[in-house]
């Protein structure tokens, strides 16, 4: 019997934590078993049309112009010199440290009376009422500006990366053959880049599908807007669910076709030597227009946030005394805390089972595990939010009352940030795991050391930076969640972010400077982290 348990014991663990980690797929869809209610008809019939539209035409256009701006940027910086490369090569990867939300809220308040373009427009072109009037931003442009000014960075670094990995060799030969600049980069460098191309976007269409914060300030129905309003605003879960469904399918369609496309592609140097491209030294002309352009880029995307946070921030200042900012960050850091480091230990005992067991059923698993960072916040928070009730409800039926309320408990909250959060810590400590040779567990057994005595004497030591990388990567975007810390949340518990939600709510856009720059500072941490080994190192796991 013992034998038994020994030999099984790693999957009675692994199974009821994948359970617990599909739980909000398996509660969303299973609702489509469930007879549709009245509202439901309604939406089909006049709002599902609009929902769907507007998600695609955001998602189409927001895809095409990271793209743009990711792909050449990222050209440009690499494979060239000019004034203010060394700077932009950094400045171009900062708008990941803003939340899409916030940059939707600094824009959507800079033609306003406080914001700095309405101060300017007034006192030197006298046009400041003009701009208020007309410049609204509030409409699906607005939201298609705002997307794509803070995801191409994660184009741009995935690009970056593969052009500075291509041989020089390769594209010298294509000169050789009388191949101009465009050519060159159109038929050599950017098929050898399909895979970070690929990569990237398929990141900025998760995050776009999954965008709540920027869509809902804005006023634009999408299916994330449609599926809050239909459970908190109309009370009907049913067809929130249905709604839900629905966007889990078209996650799951480009997650197959972005395994499909990488499967498909082979890029290869046929080269044995590979020699990293050498950055050329462009003309006054062009080394002005590369200039330019990703000045444009970086203004928009960091610099004029920055600036209008920072200008908010002297007006407001005293804001932050007057209220409990202590607490707000206080209640933040913990929760991350928590969250980040139940994560990692479930992550390093997860990549531990994939390196030491080989059978389906664990592949299978570990493949759900790495599922979540796909699935919306507000889906996760739903598929949470029903069970967790049905518990509460049991509990009732049992013991007249429940012993202890799940909803609204910190256990929800914790629960929604594991699922949403555990692949990036998974691949991040997986990918560190790789690196120790297994010639080293197999001496570690043949001196009977357990498989706990491994992973703790031997691995966390070895993997010690990957462990810290990996635990400011999923604290930073614990930080920075908005729907499932909106919906989660206990009573009274409030964070930066839903500080931030509540002030832009209420119209009162410079109070937001003091939780906003306080959040941007903590998400610069894991920024510069990754830019260093990005910039240093040339390369980036096209995994992770």
């Amino acid at each position: 019997m013992l034998k038994i348990f020994s030999e099984y014991k790693n999957k009675l663990i692994l199974l009821p934590i994948i359970f617990i980690l599909i739980t909000p797929i398996l509660t969303v869809f299973s609702y489509l078993l469930h007879p549709s209610t009245e509202l439901w008809g309604h939406l089909a019939n006049n709002l599902l049309i609009n929902y769907l539209s507007n998600t695609l035409i955001i998602v189409s256009s927001v895809a095409f112009i990271t793209l743009l701006i990711g792909v050449s940027s990222a050209w440009l910086v690499a494979m060239y010199k000019f004034p203010g490369k060394d700077i932009f090569k950094w400045l171009l990867v900062m708008p990941i440290a803003i939340p899409t939300y916030v940059s939707a809220y600094i824009y959507a308040g800079l033609v306003e009376p406080s914001g700095l373009l309405f101060n300017f427009a007034d006192n030197y072109l006298g046009l400041g009422e003009e701009l208020y009037r007309f410049a609204d931003l509030r409409n699906i442009y607005g939201v298609i500006f705002i997307l794509s000014i803070c995801l191409y960075p994660y184009v741009y670094l995935l690009c970056y990366s593969s052009f500075k990995e291509q041989s020089y060799c390769v594209l010298e030969v294509g000169r050789s053959m009388g191949l101009d600049k465009i050519t060159c980069f159109r038929r050599i460098s950017l098929p050898l880049a399909r895979p970070g191309i690929v990569a990237g976007l398929s990141f900025v269409i998760m995050e776009t599908l999954a965008e709540f914060g920027t869509v809902d300030y804005y006023g634009v129905s999408t299916f994330t807007t449609g599926i809050f309003r239909t459970w908190f605003s109309s009370g009907d879960e049913t067809s929130a669910l249905h709604l839900a469904s629905l966007l889990l399918t078209f996650v799951f369609v480009i997650i197959v076709l972005e395994k499909f496309s990488r499967g498909k592609s082979q890029y290869i140097h046929t080269s044995q030597k590979s020699k990293p491209s050498k950055p050329k030294l462009l003309n006054k002309k062009d080394g002005f227009y590369a200039f330019f352009w990703c000045l444009i880029i970086s203004a928009s995307g960091f610099i004029i946030p920055i600036a209008q946070l920072i200008a908010w921030f002297l007006d407001t200042y005293s804001y932050i005394f007057e209220n409990s900012y202590v607490q707000l960050l206080w209640n933040t850091t913990v929760i991350a805390s928590i969250s980040s480091l139940l994560i990692v230990v479930v992550s390093i005992y997860f990549s531990y089972l994939n390196r030491s067991i080989k059978d389906i059923v664990t592949n299978i698993s570990l493949k759900l595990f790495s599922l979540g960072y796909s699935i919306p916040g507000i889906v996760i928070a739903i598929g949470i939010m029903i069970p967790i009730t049905f518990l509460d409800e049991l509990q009732s039926n049992f013991f007249g009352e429940p012993i202890f309320y799940l909803s609204g408990s910190f256990v929800a909250l914790i629960i929604a940030y594991v699922v949403r959060f555990s692949t990036i810590s998974f691949v991040t400590t997986e990918a560190g795991l790789s690196k120790i040779k297994n010639n080293i567990d197999l001496t570690a057994r043949s001196f009977g050391l357990s498989k706990f005595s491994i992973i703790k004497n031997i691995h966390i030591p070895m993997m010690k930076t990957t462990i810290i990388t990996a635990l400011i990567l999923v604290f930073v975007d614990i930080v920075k969640e908005l729907p499932a810390t909106l919906i989660l949340r206990p009573f009274n518990f409030d964070t930066l972010s839903i500080n931030i939600y509540e002030l832009a709510s209420a119209e009162q856009l410079s109070y937001i400077a003091s939780p906003a720059l306080l959040l941007i500072i903590i998400g610069l941490i894991p920024v510069i982290i990754l830019t260093k080994k990005t910039i240093n190192n040339g390369s980036v796991n096209f995994e992770t």
